[in-house]
């Protein structure tokens, strides 16, 4: 089977519906021999996606093409900028965005190149939506009376200049050539634009970004659900749902912490929130809330080991410090080692609840 069809041809049928993700994971594991994949309890293949792959590499010829693409790039920003050829803001950025969008269509249309097409996703957007914005306020631009505070007035509202732009854009985007990445993008531009709207109204910002990292999570999950094997690219899309819900989530948390108690009880309670989220991570099967939350466990665990414990110094940096960093780091590299085996004791508990089915299954 070595010359039979490739990794990208193999998710293009599934992406097609021509097999399904079990059928391919087989097909991989028989093109590579019996030591590509572990075998299940039945002889067979195990289609049991790895941890939490984080697909967006195909060879170093993907990394070759991102090169290509950020030259490309840097040569429209040094148009822009120059105003070499004489021509408009609108019209260079305008054909930027168009060049990208072409670009997309060979590379991630074609050739399923995703970290090429991360990057042209950024640059689509980004192009696109400055065109809009530059157009729409090109009299501002233009006028006389235009200056440095004239600027900042106009920037100070950047979520819905820039972001109601570049939402539909990477809305567009996504809806044409289905990347996860372009669906991060959307969750995270959608935050700047309902952020601003419910502020408008009277809406905290931090209520705002914790309501609406509560619905990118709902959605997240539900990725998640239709992929429990994690194999398709439902669960890419989740990856970055997570990443965008768990930024959003975790710091209005913190925040409220640290308003509503003081002294040791915040650095306590903050504790059993990262252990709370430990466990809703662990049930799930995503690390993206615990990596949100690792800067708030170290700022707790320093707080507690300065404010409880005494301990000597050592130059300029405390030891309460390098301790902290040093019990961190272990707890990271301890869960990281025994992640599967945690949550195969926390399964047991959890298939006996209506979401069991949902979840991941469990791993040795």
């Amino acid at each position: 089977m070595a010359n039979g069809p490739s990794s990208d041809d193999l998710q293009a049928a599934v992406d097609a519906g021509v097999i399904d993700a079990a059928q391919a994971e087989k097909l991989r594991a028989m093109r590579h021999g019996p030591a590509a994949a572990p075998l299940g309890p039945d002889g067979e293949p195990s289609v049991l996606a790895d941890e939490e792959r984080f697909r967006f590499l195909n060879g170093f010829n993907d990394v070759f093409l991102t090169i290509g693409v950020l030259l490309i790039a840097a040569a429209f920003l040094t148009v822009t900028s120059t105003g070499l050829f004489g021509i408009s803001w609108v019209a260079t950025l305008a054909v930027a965005a168009a060049t990208f969008w072409i670009l997309s269509e060979i590379l991630v249309g074609r050739l399923r190149a995703v970290l090429p097409g991360m990057v042209l996703s950024l640059l689509f957007v980004a192009f696109a939506a400055s065109a809009v914005v530059v157009q729409l306020h090109w009299d501002n631009f233009k006028s006389s009376t235009w200056d440095v505070d004239s600027e900042l007035v106009f920037w100070r509202n950047p979520t819905l200049v820039f972001g109601l732009p570049a939402l539909i854009a990477s809305f567009v985007y996504y809806l044409r050539f289905r990347l996860p990445f372009a669906l991060g993008l959307m969750a995270f531009f959608g935050y700047a634009v309902v952020s601003k709207s419910l502020y408008s109204i009277g809406v905290g910002l931090s209520f705002a970004a914790f309501g609406y990292g509560l619905f990118v999570l709902l959605v997240a999950l539900f990725y998640d659900a239709k992929d429990p094997k994690r194999v398709m690219r439902f669960s890419d899309c989740a990856f970055w749902l997570h990443l965008v819900a768990a930024a959003l989530i975790v710091s209005p948390m913190i925040m409220l912490i640290k308003s509503s108690t003081n002294g040791l009880m915040t650095s306590g309670v903050v504790l059993l929130t990262v252990l709370a989220l430990g466990l809703f991570a662990l049930a799930i099967d995503r690390r993206a809330l615990l990596v949100s939350s690792l800067a708030y466990f170290c700022g707790a665990v320093y707080d507690l080991l300065s404010g409880g414990v005494e301990l000597p110094h050592s130059g300029n940096a405390p030891s309460s410090f390098t301790l902290t960093l040093a019990l961190v780091g272990g707890f990271v590299l301890i869960l990281g080692v025994f992640w599967h085996p945690l949550r195969n004791r926390l399964l047991p508990v959890l298939n006996a609840t209506p979401i069991g089915p949902y979840l991941p299954q469990a791993r040795q």
